[in-house]
């Protein structure tokens, strides 16, 4: 069943500005945050960006990728892409030419048989192998294998879920963050609901920190059990959680019911908030259905059975930049695209939006470029796009 976020009664929160905002009416238990940023202007009043292409990073006349997986960039605004066939992470020059490529398909060191995260670091390249549990680190100087630390997690399913290693964060040389996600098991049902959690590693002795650091509620979810099996189903209205982690090591969580962001330190402490009243976009059960009509069983009968709720999400994803700012993509009247909002946590106006089709995607923003996962409209291949954009600190 899906769950809808109830507000408490509301209360009107006055805003005063030279500009004349109206008053806006903001529920209680989000009013009564502490050091709370209200972002009052509307979506359609934001200033459109415009992103200008400087370079490609993905095939090339010698490198050709298979399938691809994991992007990130680093300082020096090199790009690395995971290629999900051959096992290896393919380096590319800030201009889009072809560097290197790192590690192998293997269990020997600096080998994989799933690349799960990267993540470039002080000195290093942060590697995890969804399937060994092994975070491999590899020198930005020559990239070559340095060392490695497995994730001490042993498997307790227990009424139905699971929380098992997804990503992580490096905190500093020798510390990790590991972010656990949700799995479904085929025995059981409990009553409470899945949550989501971030514990400490520490690289050196390989052990995890007592206690947890967050824990948050997991991305819901469609779950048919049967008899010896598990279905699972996640759907664009089904209300996630989504976590970014910024360089001052902050802990950013947003649900995408609201536009509601939360800031923690790596203790877990709350700081700040940032909050934008939004219209969430109305669903039509019908429009959903007509969808999903070519799936299969049992996908097809675990949405049409689903409770849906009466309005998209307001956001489906998020991440932040290297000043800090928080870059959404909101559900809009358009089917077809995403209007990706930036959020400045120190002002009380939204610094620019995009709009872009919804299957480009945002991988990072740094140094004044805009790096995005889209699909070339001739080729019809999968390739990350860097370009330059202007936003005011």
């Amino acid at each position: 069943m899906i769950r809808i976020r109830l507000l408490l009664l509301p209360l009107i929160l006055f805003l005063a500005s030279c500009s004349g905002t109206p008053d806006i009416e903001i529920p209680e238990e989000i009013a009564s945050l502490e050091n709370l940023t209200v972002i009052s202007a509307s979506v359609e009043e934001v200033p459109e960006l415009n992103p200008e292409r400087v370079a490609r990073f993905g095939d090339t006349d010698e490198v050709i990728i298979g399938r691809m997986g994991r992007v990130a960039v680093d300082d020096q605004g090199r790009v690395y892409i995971a290629d999900g066939n051959r096992y290896v992470i393919h380096v590319y020059e800030p201009d889009g030419s072809h560097l290197t490529e790192i590690g192998g398909e293997g269990d020997g060191p600096g080998e994989f048989r799933r690349i799960s995260w990267v993540q470039p670091h002080g000195e290093f390249l942060h590697v995890l192998d969804g399937s060994s549990l092994r975070i491999s680190r590899f020198s930005l100087d020559d990239y070559q294998f340095v060392d490695d630390v497995v994730i001490p997690y042993e498997m307790n399913a227990e009424g139905g879920y699971l929380q098992y290693p997804g990503t992580f964060s490096v905190l500093n040389p020798d510390t990790y963050l590991i972010h656990f996600g949700v799995g479904y098991s085929t025995g059981g049902d409990s009553a409470e609901k899945p949550r989501i959690g971030g514990r400490v590693l520490k690289r050196e002795e390989g052990n995890f920190e007592e206690g947890t650091v967050y824990t948050f509620p997991a991305s819901e979810a469609l779950v048919r059990r049967g008899e010896g099996s598990v279905h699972i189903m996640s759907t664009d209205y089904n209300r996630k959680s989504h976590i970014s982690f910024d360089g001052d090591n902050t802990i950013i969580h947003g649900w995408t019911d609201d536009l509601l962001f939360k800031m923690h330190d790596t203790n877990g402490s709350y700081r700040q908030a940032i909050y934008v009243p939004y219209q969430n976009t109305s669903l039509s059960r019908t429009d959903v259905l007509a969808e999903y009509a070519d799936r299969e069983e049992p996908w097809i009968s675990m949405v049409r059975n689903d409770d849906m709720p009466e309005t998209w999400p307001a956001f489906d994803d998020m991440l932040t930049d290297d000043e800090g700012r928080i870059w959404v993509s909101l559900f809009t009247e358009d089917p077809d695209t995403y209007t990706w909002l930036v959020l400045d946590p120190e002002s009380e106006e939204a610094a620019g939006k995009v709009i872009r089709p919804r299957e480009w995607s945002i991988i990072d923003v740094r140094d004044g470029f805009l790096y995005a996962r889209e699909t070339d409209e001739e080729t019809g291949l999968v390739e990350v796009v860097k370009y330059g954009i202007s936003l005011e600190s």
